[in-house]
């Protein structure tokens, strides 16, 4: 297996080097302007809708591309299907292009790393390197329009036969992340799902790893084509560095460009080219930058795709072994460590720290931490890491949050108002919140249907893990929770002691039973026994009746030991079979399955 994937990606670079040799030969037909890959998936997987919606998106931004001959773009085809191969060196004959794809023959498989590798040398060719526009360096780009579904790609003779697709597996999705990640840390990969089911999983994170790429709906590849004419709109105006004021750059506008008519679409992306200026220095500077980070690790950096995605929320896990740092709580994941199997962590409580997931260079198959569906909540803060936040009511950035309504996560709170958010489409954009009483994002209430959906999908579907049975565990601990199953896969750490006793759950992992030791480990799930008498300090729950019931003797000093550490703090209790989160704070408990929420109480005596 091993020498099959290692002969297949010299083949596919060897027919590479070839091919951009073979362009080079064609210099004469090249445009003069940004160079545009389009790797096209012809497969049979995505189906003769699919096929439709792939060619629509590939002539739209054609034609586009025709009504702006002063950019005169670069277009070069890759397709991937019963053949993977060059279909056009660069061009700017547009009409020529789309219709050679008469004759691109619809079926086969989907060996997409194939595809990608073609790609290399032809992207790194000096004759094809950035293109200028003012003092925006337009980097080669690859345009992929797929349902983001890979097959096999060790079959290196480039021609598949089948009449029906073959099955994506774990192992093809890994090979395809690991060759797009590569390309994508100089050139942006810009994805357009297309099909009956595309991979939006693989896709954003194909396009969210890259510099600069974005997934791009079918429906706006016509605005899309209209990118590198917006470059030179914003090239035109006099910022040197990223900026993020919507209303300067209006106004630049208006005063640069007086009798000219902008729709909302293209304000938009000026402004969000005006925002990201920095994706667009030359390739020197990046390699500089990137020499300078070396010694540093960097928050927010999303490196690999069987770890959880940022803005994942997540708790301690099997192998903890880190004391009270997460008090109890749960965190959200802010980076991932150049060293693959590392996340960095930071908890509601504002402590961060780096955690293992999976196998390191040290150790094999060791979880730290694990996924939930716990949500910030919040203090005295009006936002803070963790939170989950819509467009707010001074949003101005067109559609990079997907779209109105769409959730993202915040990564970052600055002291100047600054918050840093992931979107489920993989993009990550710093926006104003409170400065100047402007508020471009809302905070969602995290136990609204909506944000309760999302967290339950960010941990069912957690993007592209490999962790195999420890994943499964994880989930059916999701799925079961009412039954405490997963109570007894979070921790092993401790020993357990034996005293005269039924069996009762007790604090980090310890069982009791009879004289005989029970050798289960257990999370920090608090059960309620029979002993109801009240303490000085008693915490009470109301019930659906409107009684109000004291919690077990050992429930209640959990409890009032989290409360004197941190009154903000929350705990997990078992209450008749059924799992809840005790907000202390705002005085009520959640159930962790159905989401009701039921008022508590502290009695003083």
């Amino acid at each position: 297996m091993a020498q099959d994937l290692i002969h297949a990606e010299q083949y596919w670079k060897t027919q590479a080097a070839i091919e951009a040799e073979k362009n080079f030969g064609q210099i004469y037909q090249h445009g003069r302007g940004p160079c545009n890959i389009f790797i096209l998936d012809t497969s049979l997987s995505l189906g003769e809708e699919g096929f439709g919606q792939l060619k629509g998106a590939f002539f739209a931004i054609l034609d586009e591309y025709a009504k702006h001959p002063e950019i005169d773009e670069n277009v070069a085809v890759i397709i991937c299907g019963r053949h993977t191969k060059f279909h056009r060196y660069y061009s700017n004959q547009y009409e020529d292009i789309k219709h050679s794809l008469d004759n691109v023959e619809f079926g086969g498989s989907s060996p997409l790393t194939a595809a990608f590798l073609l790609s290399i040398e032809t992207l790194g060719c000096k004759a094809e390197q950035s293109h200028r526009i003012g003092d925006f360096h337009v980097h080669p780009r690859i345009i992929f329009i797929s349902d983001g579904k890979p097959t096999d790609f060790t079959d290196f003779t480039g021609s598949y036969t089948e009449d029906r697709p073959q099955c994506e597996t774990e192992r093809d999705v890994d090979h395809l992340l690991q060759v797009t990640r590569s390309i994508g840390k100089k050139n942006p990969i810009f994805c357009i799902p297309v099909g009956r089911n595309p991979n939006m999983t693989s896709l954003e994170f194909i396009s969210a790893q890259s510099r600069g790429g974005k997934i791009v709906c079918v429906s706006e590849a016509r605005q899309f084509a209209k990118y590198s004419h917006n470059i030179e709109t914003a090239s035109m105006l006099s910022f040197k560095y990223d900026n993020n004021d919507r209303e300067r750059i209006l106004t630049s506008l208006a005063c640069k460009f007086p009798e000219r008519v902008f729709t909302e679409m293209d304000l938009n992306d000026i402004i969000e080219i005006c925002s990201r200026k920095s994706l667009y220095l030359p390739v020197s500077e990046q390699e500089d930058e990137e020499e300078e980070d070396d010694d540093v690790e960097k928050l927010f950096v999303e490196r690999y795709p069987q770890l959880p995605r940022l803005g994942s929320r997540v708790k301690r896990g099997r192998d903890w072994i880190y004391d009270n740092r997460d008090n109890y709580g749960p965190g959200t994941v802010v980076g991932h460590l150049r060293e693959e199997g590392w996340v960095i962590v930071e908890w509601d409580t504002g402590f961060k720290f780096h955690y293992r997931f999976g196998s390191t260079q040290k150790f094999s198959n060791k979880y730290d931490i694990q996924l939930c569906n716990e949500p910030r909540i919040l203090g005295k803060e009006l936002i803070a890491t963790g939170c989950l936040v819509t467009r707010g009511k001074d949003w101005a950035w067109g559609n990079q949050d997907g779209g109105a309504g769409n959730i993202g996560t915040v990564l970052s709170v600055e002291g100047s108002g600054q918050v840093l958010v992931r979107w489920q489409h993989g993009l990550t954009n710093m926006y104003t919140f409170g400065t100047n009483g402007r508020f471009e994002l809302d905070v969602s209430d995290p136990f609204s249907p909506k944000a309760v959906k999302f967290l339950e999908d960010q941990m069912r579907n957690a993007p592209l893990d490999s962790v195999g049975e420890v994943q499964a565990d994880y989930n059916d601990g999701f799925k079961n929770i009412s039954d405490g199953t997963s109570a007894k896969r979070d921790m092993e750490f401790e020993k357990p002691v034996s005293v005269n006793r039924s069996i009762l759950h007790v604090t980090r992992g310890k069982y009791f039973k009879n004289n005989s030791v029970v050798e289960k480990p257990t999370s920090d799930i608090e059960t309620d026994g029979p002993s109801f008498s009240f303490a000085v300090n008693q915490w009470c729950w109301k019930d659906c009746e409107g009684n109000w019931n004291p919690y077990s003797r050992e429930v209640n000093e959990r409890i009032n030991k989290c409360y004197k550490r941190d009154p903000k703090s929350t705990v997990i209790v078992n209450i008749q079979d059924q799992s809840y989160r005790v907000v202390m704070a705002k005085n009520r408990q959640i159930n962790q399955t159905t989401r009701d929420i039921s008022e508590i109480k502290l009695v003083t005596n």
